[in-house]
């Protein structure tokens, strides 16, 4: 009754479970983490730039899905009409 096939398939670029978390989170808090982020995606591209290092790509990837997944909410939020 309630298996993956009752479910529609999630579409977005990041888990339900991530976006999930993040719309648990002040939108204060959104906008700070998104500088913090923003920095680390820099950091890990520039490391990879240097080494090759897969390491540094899965770290902007998992990144980078955690920023999408907070812009989509501020935006969510953002456009929603008032309670």
């Amino acid at each position: 009754m309630f298996g993956k096939k009752d479910k529609e398939p999630w579409t977005k670029p990041f888990s339900p479970e991530v976006a999930k978390r993040v719309s648990r989170i002040p939108t204060g808090e959104l906008e700070m983490w998104t500088d913090q982020a923003i920095y680390e995606l820099g950091r890990c591209l520039s490391g990879w730039q240097k080494s090759r290092g897969d390491v540094y790509l899965e770290e902007a990837r998992k990144g980078a899905e955690a920023l999408h997944a907070v812009v989509e909410e501020m935006y969510k939020r953002m456009t929603r009409p008032p309670a």
